[in-house]
């Protein structure tokens, strides 16, 4: 065999052997570029760091005690609200003790998110830029609170699994009783489905599910008909692999009658990310 053909054939093997050793799918993002999917983010230190000292200076700012902030450990957004400071930060711009009304309420509420986003977001440097990529999903008004709940509105697709939600809570007097944040950095997703739905129907018909009564008594459900599975308009699955969370755009397909599970595929691949049962048991 002569050198060049040798050479010829080494670098056709070396190809094929990159190519089969690449690490997950390109595919296309909303920018029109190629990406890597599903796309990830892991946890950081710094930013964690960074999301401490933001709180740090705001207790300061405010004249306030320092209270640890429990924060999540991959988002490293707020769980919750210090016992300690629930009534004790007020968002109504010095009209403490003075009762606000709706307008009032929801204006407060605006302002000091986009105060503190970076708190709220788990990203000082690279959060969400404020209300403006957040939907209010719901607001009530109780006896003597105000309740706000925002969905994330910086994919064009919901979340699963309580994912890309920002809940406060404060009294009628603007004081800040609770808060709690599962927002998500922004990063590149698929447009669309590629994925054949047809395959959700051969997956899971005929599939025994086993469950647990409330009298501990273990059951057994088995889908037999297609009519007991419904897929579902596309969302974002985010799933915790370790120190690393991953963004799946997937379709839910609920799957029962009566009692009903729901089943995640991703819609790029069609790869079963995870099952949750919708029935207490």
């Amino acid at each position: 065999m002569s050198r060049s053909a040798a050479t010829i054939i080494f670098i056709i093997f070396l190809t094929i052997a990159c190519s089969c050793t690449t690490p997950g799918q390109q595919v296309n993002t909303p920018q029109g570029k190629e990406a890597t999917y599903p796309p990830s983010f892991e946890m950081s230190p710094g930013r964690r760091q960074e999301v401490q000292d933001a709180w740090k200076n705001f207790l300061a700012e405010s004249g306030l005690p320092f209270s640890p902030l429990e924060l999540d450990p991959l988002l490293n957004t707020p769980r919750s609200l210090p016992v300690g400071l629930s009534g004790r930060i007020n968002l109504a711009n010095g009209k403490k003790n003075s009762a606000i009304g709706e307008m009032e309420a929801k204006e407060a509420v605006r302002n000091f998110i986009e105060r503190r986003r970076g708190i709220l977001s788990g990203d000082p440097k690279n959060g969400i830029q404020g209300v403006r990529d957040l939907s209010l999903a719901s607001f009530t008004a109780n006896g003597n609170s105000y309740k706000f709940s925002y969905q994330q509105a910086t994919y064009p697709f919901s979340f699963a699994s309580g994912y890309g939600e920002l809940k406060l809570m404060i009294d009628k007097t603007g004081n800040l009783l609770s808060w709690s944040s599962s927002l998500i950095p922004k990063l590149d997703l698929p447009t669309s489905p590629s994925v054949n739905t047809e395959e959700f129907y051969k997956k899971l018909l005929n599939r025994e599910l086993s469950y647990t009564t409330i009298a501990g008594k273990l059951q057994t459900y088995k889908i037999t008909k297609r009519e007991q599975i419904i897929v579902k308009e596309p969302v974002i699955f985010p799933k915790r692999r370790g120190n690393k969370l991953t963004l799946h755009l997937a379709f839910p397909v609920d799957v029962g009658n009566g009692m009903t599970w729901t089943y995640y595929f991703d819609a790029i691949d069609g790869e079963e990310l995870g099952v949750n049962q919708n029935f207490a048991s």
